[in-house]
């Protein structure tokens, strides 16, 4: 019989995950806009840990709702566009600069 872990194990489990830098791995064959978003996400994600604010804190900095700020936090970016999160981290940082680098 397969135990499963306790609600509180799981919780710690997920305060680590959420320190980053990412709680869902990049496919290493995703294409470049989604590593684009991918790296958007991740700015988020070290502007809460640099700042130590909640995700609560730092959607209504953005002024988005909640749910939306743990989907980028998490790096479920699929509903998202990229035009979009860079709206949001233009929140956060007024003077964000996006490069594109080809490899």
């Amino acid at each position: 019989m397969t135990k499963f872990p306790s609600k509180e194990e799981l919780e710690l489990v997920q305060k680590e995950l959420d320190k980053g830098p990412a709680s869902r791995p990049l496919p290493k064959n995703a294409p470049p806009v989604d590593r684009a978003k991918y790296r958007l996400c991740e700015k988020f994600v070290i502007y809460k840990n640099t700042h130590q604010i909640s995700q609560k804190e730092l959607a209504k900095k953005i002024g988005i709702d909640e749910a939306l700020m743990s989907k980028i936090l998490r790096y479920h970016f699929d509903e998202f566009t990229a035009d979009r999160l860079i709206k949001y981290l233009n929140e956060i940082y007024p003077e964000v600069d996006v490069k594109i680098d080809v490899a």
